[in-house]
């Protein structure tokens, strides 16, 4: 069964994307969309990219709803720090399995 990459921590282990599944290495929930209103991801990003996820590189800064107003930045910043998108996601994290791995 194919896989998709988190894309906090870049490994191979969610089974839909932007379903809000909720990655095992790092406990990232993978939204949608990473928004900060409903309007703008519908008005402004979305529409930048004709409807298309728009590269990870503006993903970055935005606040994820699904994940507490995280950002991807701060959350892959944690992630290699101390193996986990948050420190209180810890206890739920495991290690990549080498099948998962890019």
């Amino acid at each position: 069964m194919h896989k998709y990459r988190c894309l906090c921590c870049g490994y191979q282990t969610l089974d839909t994307r932007g379903e809000y599944d909720i990655c095992p290495v790092c406990f990232w929930e993978d939204d949608a969309y990473i928004i900060f209103s409903e309007q703008t991801i519908q008005g402004t990003i979305r529409g930048r990219f004709n409807g298309n996820e728009p590269p990870e590189d503006i993903l970055l800064d935005i606040p994820s709803g699904a994940n507490h107003g995280l950002t991807l930045k701060q959350a892959r910043e944690n992630y290699y720090s101390f193996g986990a998108c948050e420190k209180e996601m810890l206890p739920y994290v495991r290690k990549p399995y080498k099948n998962e791995k890019v």
